[in-house]
């Protein structure tokens, strides 16, 4: 066990970075190793996750772009391909060894260590398939802990109705909610990069070099 706040708890659970976007709105640049502060968001992502997860696993369609990170990850391709998230979450269920998996895509420099522990706490209390964080009506589907017993089901579900958006599967499965407060360190959490604009944006709201 990595970390003493979780000691308590059951950590049969492993962690997913997702890093199969296309990137196409920022122009083909990989979000994963845009610098923040010098420092890449998956070098950053991975030291900030290992001080949690024992498991770790990165899904992406290029694992040679990754091949000098950490060797302790394992790297994985989609097995099914071109269906968008819902791919990498199959994927990376189907390779772990663990119960279930926390969630995280590549372009969210702001991970909260606080929240993840919220996450996983709740995961062993609650009797779920998958719990979501939610802000008001917003979900956050890719910031989330999905247990490796729904892979059947959604193995299905991909095969049978061809839909691919993460929400489309939840009506298969029994998800619970996390209910968070609208402030800003939640919001924070959330922000993820996909154009130019968001790195302008992110930059000067947080006084950080992109």
């Amino acid at each position: 066990m990595h970390n003493n706040l979780l000691e308590t708890q059951d950590m049969n659970i492993g962690c997913s970075i997702l890093a199969g976007g296309k990137n196409s709105r920022l122009g083909g640049k990989d979000k994963a190793f845009l610098k923040i502060n010098n420092c890449t968001i998956i070098e950053n992502n991975l030291y900030f996750l290992e001080q949690i997860f024992e498991e770790i696993i990165l899904v992406t369609n290029n694992p040679e772009k990754f091949s000098s990170l950490n060797n302790n990850i394992k790297i994985v391709s989609d097995k099914i391909k071109n269906i968008g998230p819902l791919g990498g979450i199959y994927s990376a269920l189907y390779h772990t060894k663990k119960q279930a998996i926390f969630f995280t895509p590549c372009d969210m420099p702001f991970l909260n260590k606080n929240l993840i522990i919220d996450l996983i706490t709740t995961f062993n209390y609650v009797k779920c398939d998958a719990i979501i964080p939610r802000i008001n009506n917003n979900i956050e589907p890719l910031y989330a802990i999905y247990s490796k017993e729904i892979l059947k089901k959604l193995q299905n579900h991909i095969i049978e109705t061809k839909k691919y958006s993460i929400r489309s599967f939840y009506d298969k499965i029994n998800v619970h909610y996390l209910d968070l407060s609208d402030n800003e360190t939640n919001k924070k959490t959330f922000t993820n990069i996909n154009t130019p604009d968001d790195i302008k944006n992110i930059s000067k709201k947080y006084n950080i070099d992109i």
